[in-house]
C-alpha cells in the first residue's frame, strides 16, 4: 500500500509541476507568428506590395478570456493534484474527468499542452481508487 501511495504522490507532484510549467510557458515564452501583405496604388501608378512577418509574445496578443481560460486550466490541474495528494477520490475523479473533457474540447488551441496533465490525473485517480479498494479489502480480511 505504501508503494501505491508513493506512486500516487509522485504523479500528483508531476501533474502540479506540469500545470505550472505550461502556464509559465504561455505567459512568458509562447510566440505567435504573423504575416501581413499590404497593397497600395494611386491612379495611374503601379501598385506597391509590402510584406511583413514576425513573431510576438502570446500574452501580449491574447484576449483576456484566453488568459483566464489558460489560468483556469492550470488551476484545475493543480487543484486535482492536491486532491490526489490528499486522497480525496470523489473530488479527484471528478476533476480528472472534467480536465480530460476540457482538454478534448479545446483541442489544439490550448488543450494540447494540458492533455498530458489530464491523462496523469486519470491515472492518478485510478491508482487512488486501487489504493482505497486494497486498503478496504485489507481491513476486511483482518
Amino acid at each position: 500500500m505504501k508503494v501505491l501511495r508513493t506512486i500516487r504522490r509522485i504523479l500528483a507532484v508531476a501533474i502540479a509541476v506540469w500545470a505550472v510549467t505550461v502556464a509559465a510557458y504561455y505567459l512568458f515564452f509562447a510566440k505567435i507568428s504573423f504575416e501581413s501583405i499590404t497593397a497600395s496604388a494611386n491612379e495611374g501608378e503601379l501598385s506597391a506590395t509590402t510584406r511583413s512577418s514576425g513573431q510576438t509574445a502570446w500574452f501580449s496578443e491574447a484576449e483576456p478570456l484566453s488568459v483566464v481560460a489558460m489560468l483556469t486550466f492550470s488551476l484545475l490541474l493543480v487543484t486535482g493534484a492536491v486532491a490526489e495528494w490528499r486522497g480525496a477520490l470523489a473530488i479527484a475523479a471528478t476533476l480528472s474527468l472534467l480536465a480530460l473533457v476540457a482538454t478534448y474540447l479545446t483541442g489544439f488551441s490550448i488543450g494540447g499542452l494540458y492533455f498530458p496533465g489530464a491523462i496523469g490525473m486519470v491515472l492518478c485517480s485510478a491508482v487512488l481508487a486501487i489504493e482505497k479498494r486494497s486498503r478496504h479489502l485489507h481491513r476486511s480480511a483482518a
